[in-house]
Order: structure tokens, then C-alpha cells, then sequence
């Protein structure tokens, strides 16, 4: 078939364009999807940020402490030095801030509680003074 008018070479460019335009418009579609899911991880980075939400359970050094009863500095030289109480460090390194699970310091609370029921503390004893007369 000839084409008189030249009509078919018009038909294929706007079968083209047509498609161009499909493409397109589920690349917008697509890039609208990715951009919501983006602006929802920012929001709830934003929500961890400005409210301080953590995991259940945890507790930064200032607030085991108190739940304890020790001075946060005490706390922290019971847990860094001595080790006897659990932390994790939540930046992997060595220095940055503490985090302790609510679980490990009832099980600290109980553990110290029983030690003092079973021990006595004494103290540290003195000579004895013997007193000599004449």
C-alpha cells in the first residue's frame, strides 16, 4: 500500500511518542513511590530523634543509674571497669554511649541482694588493742 499522503511516517512517530509518554509516565509513578517511602524513613529517623525512643527495654547510663540507685559515675565504673554489669555500646567502638538492658540490671539488683543477705559485710577489721597494766 503507498502512502499518498504521508500519513504512516506521521502514525509511527506518534505510536512512538505514545510509548515515550507510557514510560515516562511510570517512571513518575515510580519515582513518586520511591520519594513516600524515603519522606517515611525520614519521619521516623526524625521521631527517634527528637523523642529519644529506644528500643524496649533499654536505658542510657543516666537513667540505669538511677533505676539502680548509684551514681551515674559509680554505675559507669561498675559496668566499664569492673564488668559486672552488661552494656552495649551502640557505635561499636571503644569511647561513645553506654546502653544497658532493663533485664541485666534486675538480674544485678538481685543478684546484690542476695549477696547481702548471705554475706556480712564487716568490714575491715582492726587489731585488736590489748591494753597492758602495771
Amino acid at each position: 500500500m503507498i502512502d499518498l499522503f504521508g500519513c504512516g511516517n506521521l502514525q509511527k512517530k506518534s505510536e512512538k511518542l505514545l510509548s515515550n509518554l507510557y514510560i515516562l509516565n511510570e517512571t513518575i509513578m515510580d519515582i513518586d513511590i520511591r520519594l513516600a517511602a524515603i519522606e517515611e524513613s525520614q519521619k521516623r529517623i526524625i521521631d527517634l530523634l527528637v523523642n529519644k525512643i529506644k528500643s524496649p527495654g533499654m536505658m542510657s547510663l543516666k537513667e540505669a543509674a538511677q533505676y539502680v540507685g548509684f551514681s551515674p559515675d559509680h554505675f559507669r565504673r561498675l559496668a566499664v571497669e569492673q564488668r559486672i554489669i552488661p552494656y552495649s555500646r551502640p557505635s561499636e567502638q571503644q569511647k561513645g554511649k553506654l546502653l544497658f538492658r532493663r533485664i541485666d540490671l534486675d538480674i544485678f539488683l538481685e543478684k546484690s541482694i542476695k549477696g547481702e543477705k548471705s554475706k556480712q559485710q564487716l568490714g575491715r577489721r582492726r587489731k585488736s588493742t590489748v591494753i597492758l597494766t602495771r
